[in-house]
């Protein structure tokens, strides 16, 4: 049995893929299972994970047809022997310390989820951007917590990504956790439920990771091709919250979360058409759903959050996509201007 089962979920990333398992192999903590599931490459992708494992003995290649990241992650946790698991993205690189860190921290404090921080790499302009927003660590009581004790932030603390989170695999297999087969969001499904089962959760407060973001063909700017989605992630964190009776619980965060991640996925879509139908279906559908109203406006702490609720329910579209578009914008400038945006 390997001390790490990392597993690595492949599409048609030839041009990256190299570089994200140079720095598998390059970890200093060299007991490791490298499981690398393709889901249905069309490019090089398999061979270069075949060359990779004809020459370390670490590495396990699965094929299967194409079935989206959820599917591939879930076929590599079920034949994973390790005691710690990891879930890597293949267009990401990783410091050469990244896994004996992570494992260092998790058995040192009993965590059965371990989580660290990143830096986003903007593939389009070639600079990190220091990404503090992926781990809020002002809404911690410290380093080391149970979920009880930020039940008010256990949703906004982190972000529903599975790639800077190392699990105890046997905590994963008594849950009973896995991702639902959805080609985008299915992270958070994972994620969320997983934090929420947990007895501890530990940080490990070092950007450990390089996570590239604005790749033309990443799973997060294809989100149109499955705009249900997320809608169908939030429905089974719900039924996750409700069946295992902690929905009242946590509700305030949980209510605050949607609300923010429902109308960032329709700001957030690159297809015009599907964008202004699922605006619709976000007034007629989604936000009915939820009885976003039936709370007042002091429930709700971020204001600007709150604020692109409202103007996504109110506005014309036409009025709201623009103050969108003007929004990111600024932002992305706030970003520059403000020195968090450096050369790599």
């Amino acid at each position: 049995m390997a001390k790490v089962s990392v597993i690595v979920p492949v599409y048609n990333i030839e041009v990256h893929l190299k570089q994200c398992l140079d720095s598998i192999v390059a970890q200093t903590i060299n007991d490791l299972e490298i499981i690398c599931v393709d889901d249905g490459s069309t490019d090089t992708s398999l061979q270069i994970l075949q060359k990779y494992a004809a020459e370390d003995s670490r590495f396990r290649i699965i094929t299967q047809a194409n079935a989206g990241p959820g599917a591939a992650r879930n076929a590599g946790l079920k034949i994973a022997t390790g005691e710690f698991l990891i879930f890597l993205d293949s267009d990401d690189w990783f410091e050469a310390d990244f896994l004996e860190l992570m494992v260092k921290r998790a058995e040192e404090t009993a965590a059965d989820v371990t989580i660290c921080r990143a830096v986003e790499f903007d593939a389009g302009t070639g600079t990190d951007i220091a990404s503090e927003w992926m781990l809020k660590t002002q809404y911690l009581p410290g380093n080391v917590f149970s979920p009880i004790d930020i039940r008010s932030y256990i949703f906004q603390f982190t972000y529903g990504m599975a790639w800077d989170k190392l699990y105890v695999r046997s905590f994963l297999a008594q849950k009973n956790l896995r991702f639902p087969i959805l080609f985008n969001s299915e992270d958070l499904a994972f994620v969320f439920p997983s934090l929420l089962a947990a007895n501890r959760i530990a940080i490990l407060d070092r950007a450990l990771l390089h996570h590239r973001v604005n790749r033309a063909s990443s799973v997060s700017n294809t989100r149109c091709s499955q705009p249900e989605a997320p809608y169908q992630a939030f429905k089974i964190v719900k039924e996750y919250l409700e069946t295992t009776e902690q929905l009242e619980l946590y509700q305030q965060s949980f209510v605050n979360w949607a609300m923010e991640f429902l109308v960032w996925h329709v700001c957030n879509m690159d297809d015009r058409i599907i964008q202004k139908q699922y605006l619709s279906v976000l007034r007629t559908r989604w936000f009915p759903s939820i009885s976003f109203e039936q709370f007042p406006n002091s429930y709700y702490r971020d204001k600007i959050a709150y604020i692109k609720y409202i103007a996504a329910k109110k506005l014309p579209g036409w009025l709201f996509f623009r103050i969108v578009k003007h929004y990111k914008l600024v932002k992305k400038l706030w970003i520059h201007v403000s020195g968090r945006c450096r050369a790599p």
